[in-house]
């Protein structure tokens, strides 16, 4: 009967610990999404490019989008889900880094995902010069207003 016991208690460990799943993520995924912007059109893009630099060093950033006019830069990056609960405060500090870092323009944050998404359009028609420096300006000036908007 105590063999019996040792066994069942035997066979429930093994059970467990094989159920278990080693993907522990949060070591090797580092690794942001972000392209770099073409500097080389009429539409620099530099300042984005470091902006995107800047933001990848944060650990929990999964994915970075930036555009940048003369005098504005706006910002759009996703976190792993599991900093969601600190969203708030990690926009809020990114805000004031980005304001820091980049005095000269005027520097605008989300995390919204209409917002990532529509600024990753946007770099894609920078990238295959599909869009003017005016129509870029009209664009970011949308986008801020929408980044203004509480729904």
């Amino acid at each position: 009967m105590r063999a019996l016991n040792i066994l069942l208690m035997l066979g429930i460990a093994i059970s467990l610990i094989s159920c278990t799943s080693n993907n522990d993520t949060s070591q090797n995924r580092h690794d942001a999404n972000f392209d770099m912007i073409s500097t080389s059109n009429a539409m620099d893009q530099s300042t984005a490019n470091q902006a995107k630099k800047r933001i990848n060093r944060r650990a929990s950033v999964t994915e970075v989008h930036a555009v940048n006019t003369d005098k504005k830069l706006i910002i759009a990056f996703e976190i792993e889900h599991k900093k969601r609960f600190q969203l708030a405060d990690i926009e809020k500090k990114v805000q004031k880094n980005m304001q820091k870092a980049f005095s000269d323009h005027k520097a605008e944050v989300s995390t919204d995902k209409k917002l990532v998404l529509e600024i990753d359009e946007l770099e894609e028609k920078i990238n295959q010069n599909e869009i003017s420096n005016k129509k870029l300006k009209k664009e970011v000036d949308r986008l801020i207003k929408l980044m203004k908007e509480k729904t």
